[in-house]
């Protein structure tokens, strides 16, 4: 049996320290992604993970009707898929985290101004993230119109979904450049190669829109606030990146690579153990 409780104790004297740093903050969310992904790794041990709730983060104890504040240490920009709730895979507490999600993680005006909201207003800040996850339907759509053209003229009419995917071409586009350098043109004729393909560009995308918040808040970041970004791993439950050639994934979030970091990144992701694999997919396996 797995539990995982939030637990508001009235006899207890727990009070919550938040992260006084950005590292701080990234190590308290690296430690929390690291304690969900053992979960189930032990067979048939049970596990019960309490995660502590302040009296203030429930509304409890202050002057009748009045609201608690607002104190997330974290505003992240992830994905609306229902597979990767930001909270739970980074074991956080209520009010820990001030969660923007649309899918595929895409940088839209509301999701800018929601967290141009958090960065003028909420003082605990101390730290931006975007996270993608592996096997995005979003990048996948996005590829499958890249693929097949006539796949995104079947989205002529369908504005809304047609504005996802072509917030996300970008990164496909680099991906397929990515994978033909890395592995030869002939690379598009492998089974795994549309996996492949969708994994890689589910990086980029998460790489490109923290380097793009980066850049549009620069003048707000320094030493109280800073962004990384990861992607999450739905079989291993890691966050993390695909940019090891040993090793499946790589965990822990880090920052984006900017400018001509931006070449050797991609490459490291398009010759990953992870990228390999999926294109080493036999054909029945590559669906």
């Amino acid at each position: 049996m797995i539990e995982i409780t939030w637990r508001y104790d009235a006899a207890s004297d727990y009070q919550e320290s938040e992260p006084a740093t950005p590292a701080e903050a990234v190590s308290l969310l690296d430690e929390g992604n690291s304690e969900f992904a053992s979960l189930g790794s032990a067979s048939g041990a049970d596990r019960h993970l309490v995660i502590p709730v302040t009296a203030a983060d429930l509304g409890i104890g202050g002057a009748e009707g009045e609201a608690p504040s607002q104190e997330p240490f974290v505003a992240l920009l992830g994905c609306a898929d229902a597979r990767v709730p930001p909270e739970l895979l980074f074991m956080q507490s209520a009010n820990d985290a001030f969660v923007v999600r649309v899918a595929g993680n895409v940088l839209g005006a509301e999701c800018v101004g929601s967290l141009d909201y958090a960065i003028t207003h909420l003082r605990s800040l101390r730290l931006l993230t975007v996270m993608g996850h592996t096997g995005c339907g979003a990048v996948a759509a996005a590829v499958d119109s890249y693929l097949r053209p006539i796949v995104y003229l079947g989205l002529s009419s369908e504005l809304p979904l047609r504005a996802v995917v072509d917030a996300i071409m970008a990164a496909v586009r680099g991906a397929d450049v990515a994978l033909r350098r890395s592995h030869g043109d002939e690379v598009v004729a492998r089974a795994g190669y549309r996996l492949a393909l969708i994994d890689t560009a589910v990086v980029l995308n998460a790489a490109v829109a923290a380097d793009a918040i980066r850049t549009m808040f620069d003048t707000r970041l320094g030493a109280d606030l800073d962004i990384v970004f990861g992607v999450y791993d739905l079989v291993s439950r890691r966050v993390g990146l695909p940019i090891d050639s040993e090793s499946r994934w790589t965990p822990g979030l880090a920052r984006a690579p900017h400018g001509d970091e931006f070449l050797e990144f991609v490459r490291d992701v398009a010759t990953s153990a992870h990228v390999t694999r999926l294109l080493d997919l036999e054909p029945s396996d590559a669906h």
